[in-house]
């Protein structure tokens, strides 16, 4: 299985701030810092899997922070549930 899946520059940003010297380094050298300008990534299954779990987690982090606490928690929570909707739908 491969799946093209865009990464949006408020997830990889979320991504970075909650995993930085743990991301994979296919994520890594494919999107460019500010992934405004990235093209959709090829994943095979393992890379997919990969990339929920890590989103899964950030969006949990994003979870916990207090009310004002981060500004840019919801939006890193809004890029997570839209990368993991769209990560079930093109493993089903």
């Amino acid at each position: 299985m491969s799946i093209a899946l865009p990464v949006p520059a408020p997830l990889y940003a979320a991504l970075q701030m909650c995993h930085p010297d743990s991301l994979p380094g296919w994520l890594g050298d494919a999107t460019p810092r500010c992934a405004t300008a990235a093209v959709p990534l090829q994943l095979d299954e393992h890379q997919a899997e990969e990339l929920a779990d890590l989103t899964a987690s950030t969006w949990w982090e994003c979870q916990q922070a207090a009310p004002g606490e981060s500004p840019l928690a919801e939006s890193f929570a809004r890029a997570c549930e839209e990368t993991l909707a769209l990560l079930e739908r093109t493993s089903s």
